[in-house]
């Protein structure tokens, strides 16, 4: 398992649109996927998962993935995180 600690930089944090990007990114792995804020973990997989968290500017999340593919999806969507 890798892991990596990203802070929301944009306005609308982890909602609706940069959700389901989020989504359409985590998808393309066979990894398992899982997002941890204020120690409670959340499916990186599962856009209600996601919207669950509540994710707003300036939220710490870490984003860990296991699995095969495991360093490309984390390479990934820390890249996507980072780039909003």
């Amino acid at each position: 398992m890798v892991e990596e600690k990203v802070t929301l930089k944009n306005d609308e944090g982890l909602y609706a649109r940069t959700a389901a990007k989020f989504l359409q990114n985590a998808v393309k792995f066979k990894s398992q996927i899982t997002l941890t804020k204020d120690e409670k973990s959340y499916d990186g997989k599962s856009i209600l998962s996601i919207l669950s968290m509540a994710g707003f500017k300036g939220d710490e999340i870490v984003i860990s993935c296991e699995g095969n593919d495991e360093v490309d999806a984390l390479d990934c969507l820390t890249a996507f995180i980072n780039s909003i």
